[in-house]
């Protein structure tokens, strides 16, 4: 019984790490261009974990785990899947996220974030053949309207605010990518260490991404404000060394010793996150943040413990 309790523990932490990653991205944005943002995020992150990249790429063996105990190397195609990792499942997310924040509140973004499991669930079915299971379902279902009753009424029908189409299909891309690459990880990866599916896909974009910095001018924003410039890197290295690659670690760990729907699950713990920092913004707590919480705890509940399977 104990054993089976570390997933949600880790559940709930990445929940609420990932779910104070909106306003520090808000942060950034005081700052940098969104491009600049996710830049910075990636290219933070990839510096941090690139001693496991050279570590693996120097010639040093790994065990071949859950497959065999014979010593390997990486392939061609391993390569291949975490650089498609690293793309759909962190350097396109992050523009969208970035430029997001510019078009709807951070909220919102958490709103359509725990969009993640139904993705995760639906893409495994159709792409990855995965079997999908009765409480399983449900469990995403209430997540899902758990996270909508917890914070759409404050943006959809407050008087005078306004939805920006594209900012929220922009974050909803992000979720379907989000999901896609849970099963990417899941179903392409799961024979490797979760430092090198986590070391390799922030190196591939934080190079990528430090070239976009270099174009973007980065370094204008020190010129032109340094203190403020300082500040925001301050914000957006928590959001790269904490919020990215050492949460994708532990993440990683969590597919392998779970399932990608239980590891998705923790995006329903974004919008709780999301009520907290309303609360030191002096926002008001609302009935509907509460019957919300309830529901993404019983969403939860539901698809760690072991389901029937449909048929």
């Amino acid at each position: 019984m104990k054993k089976s309790r570390w997933p949600l523990i880790i559940i709930v932490l990445l929940g609420g790490i990932w779910g104070s990653s909106f306003i520090l991205i808000k942060r950034g944005l005081e700052v940098f261009q969104p491009i600049q943002v996710a830049g910075l995020r990636q290219f933070l992150a990839g510096l941090v974990l690139l001693p496991w990249v050279f570590q693996y790429s120097m010639g040093r063996n790994f065990r071949k785990e859950e497959i065999s105990g014979n010593p390997v190397k990486l392939t061609s195609g391993d390569y291949y899947f975490l650089f498609m990792s690293g793309l759909v499942g962190n350097g396109i997310p992050a523009f969208l996220f970035s430029y997001a924040g510019t078009l709807i509140p951070s909220g919102l973004s958490g709103i359509m974030n725990a969009f993640t499991p139904m993705f995760t669930l639906l893409l495994g079915v159709v792409f990855f053949k995965d079997r999908f299971t009765g409480n399983g379902l449900i469990g995403v279902v209430l997540g899902i309207l758990g996270a909508i009753i917890l914070l759409a009424p404050g943006f959809i029908f407050h008087s005078g605010q306004s939805i920006n189409p594209v900012g929220v299909l922009m974050v909803t891309a992000a979720a379907m990518m989000y999901g896609y690459n849970i099963n990417l990880i899941k179903h392409k990866l799961h024979h490797l260490p979760a430092m090198v599916k986590t070391a390799y896909p922030f190196f591939f974009m934080g190079s990528m991404y430090f070239m976009v910095l270099m174009i973007t001018g980065i370094m204008d924003h020190w010129n032109a404000s340094p203190e403020k410039a300082w500040a925001a890197l301050g914000y957006l290295a928590i959001l790269g060394v904490v919020g990215s690659a050492l949460s994708m670690i532990a993440f990683n760990i969590l597919i392998k010793h779970t399932s990608a729907l239980v590891a998705s699950t923790n995006t329903f713990i974004i919008p709780v996150v999301a009520v907290a920092w309303g609360i030191v913004e002096n926002e008001p707590i609302t009935w509907n943040m509460i019957v919300g919480l309830l529901f993404s705890l019983a969403g939860i509940y539901l698809i760690i413990n072991k389901p029937t399977e449909k048929a």
